[in-house]
């Protein structure tokens, strides 16, 4: 016969009565207050015994089975501990030598000692509220640290009983401060697979550092210009589609080079809070500094300096915390550029960056951007390759990047939910693809588009 759960407050104070457990016990004479180890599961000196009192109450509460995951028993005995009003008065769980974490018992419970400590107004306070760990590196922010320590999201304080997405998702729309193309994907549609998702719309009204009307004077393409004959089909005197095609490839590729503009949108959890047109060929750098004024180019390495808009203040007072904490942690930032055939990326801050070329990327593999050197993350010819399979019935290859600043993606959340992202698309490429796609893959057959393609898949 199935024992009934035990009442939470008797058994923790019978386990550190008898001191059952390692770490486990009293830490002042009164015995308002205890400790708990608190080590992360990834560092070398943990242990079975580490994890003792979290498996005994998932045992004894339901909560868990004794063969299930430590993360969920720590998850799950934090959170009856904020439940039954227990407050945490000190962490050192970041500590080498004896990471653990004080709580003090509730005053609305019988105390374990005889006389129950004086609790003033700001403490009752505290004690309605879920507990926040002040200056405290969040664990799912992916930072470097002066060791090789791996963050993950084992104590993500995004926990069900304080936020919840649907419900954040909801007050958004109340507001109305949902980006105005947010209904053209509901999430509960099925997204796309692949690259195919990544990019194929035509470009918003955009607020550039340089204009379209300057690029298209001195013959650059830009995501702006309409292919020729694109208002209508067979009308007298258009182009075919092929022609342009090679006409717009040969303006993408000079010289064994990319040319190309970079239009950069910035999300903050799934809301747009900018957008640019870099007219810089060789590249630009994100970084944050609300005092700069975008479009200003590093002397020594040639890239516009991007600033990333400082998050305007919202309701949800962890998330602007977290979007801030990322932010602050972009330092010198981090790095997109053109070399020949190749757009490169290069971290140089703490905060960590993990990229994709698909928007709606479900591997669950994340990728994560160099900081020793710089890194190869798009290459010429594979969009060229692309076009061929495009050509031959498949489908149309990306012209985007996406950067995700602080957090592990993809993952199980979609990047709508990450805090800040940043969506790269290469202009002259995107055009390339528009015209592919509005003149459809039989369009483009042609012998001297088909040798120009072969001859830009022998570049290296």
């Amino acid at each position: 016969m199935a024992q009934p759960k035990p009442l939470f407050i008797p058994w923790l104070k019978a386990r550190i009565d008898g001191g059952l457990f390692p770490g486990v016990d009293w830490t002042d004479p009164g015995r308002t207050e205890f400790s708990v180890p608190w080590k992360h599961a990834l560092r070398q000196d943990s242990s079975s015994t580490d994890i003792l009192i979290f498996k005994a109450w998932a045992e004894v509460s339901g909560n868990g089975q004794a063969q299930g995951d430590p993360s969920v028993w720590k998850r799950n005995f934090r959170s009856t501990l904020r439940a039954k009003k227990f407050v945490m008065v000190t962490n050192n769980s970041k500590e080498n030598a004896n990471p653990i974490k004080v709580f003090r018992w509730p005053k609305q419970s019988s105390s374990p000692s005889t006389a129950s400590p004086p609790v003033d107004s700001q403490e009752e306070e505290e004690l309605s509220t879920p507990v926040q760990e002040e200056n405290q590196q969040d664990p799912f922010i992916f930072l470097d640290q002066n060791v090789e320590t791996i963050l993950l999201q084992e104590d993500n304080i995004y926990l069900a009983s304080t936020i919840n997405d649907a419900d954040l998702q909801d007050c958004l729309m109340a507001l109305n401060i949902h980006p105005p193309d947010t209904a053209a994907v509901p999430e509960e549609l099925p997204q796309p697979v692949g690259d195919v998702a990544c990019a194929g719309w035509r470009a918003p009204q955009l607020s550039p550092m340089a204009t379209v009307g300057e690029a298209a004077a001195e013959g650059r393409p830009t995501a702006a210009v309409e292919p020729v004959g694109a208002g209508g089909e067979g009308g007298e005197g258009q182009q075919p589609v092929a022609e342009q095609f090679l006409q717009s490839l040969s303006q993408t590729w000079v010289d064994d080079a990319i040319k190309t503009q970079f239009r950069v949108s910035v999300f903050y959890r799934g809301v747009k809070v900018s957008e640019n047109l870099v007219d810089n060929e060789a590249g630009f750098r994100l970084v944050y500094s609300p005092e700069m004024r975008t479009g200003e180019v590093d002397r020594e390495s040639g890239l516009t300096l991007m600033t990333l808009p400082t998050p305007p203040v919202t309701f949800d007072s962890v998330q602007n915390r977290l979007t801030q904490q990322v932010l602050d942690s972009l330092g010198a930032g981090v790095d997109v550029g053109v070399s020949g055939p190749v757009v490169y990326s290069h971290r140089r801050g703490n905060a960590r960056a993990f990229w994709s070329r698909c928007k709606f990327d479900r591997s669950r593999e994340p990728q994560q951007v160099a900081k020793t050197e710089p890194q190869a993350l798009f290459r010429f010819r594979d969009f060229v390759g692309g076009i061929q399979e495009f050509i031959a019935g498949g489908k149309c290859p990306s012209c985007c990047l996406y950067i995700c600043l602080g957090e592990e993606w993809p993952d199980r959340r979609p990047w709508a939910k990450k805090l800040v992202m940043v969506e790269v698309v290469f202009t002259s490429l995107e055009l390339l693809r528009m015209l592919a796609e509005d003149g459809g893959a039989s369009s483009l057959q042609s012998v001297e588009l088909q040798m120009s393609l072969t001859e830009m898949m022998e570049v290296e």
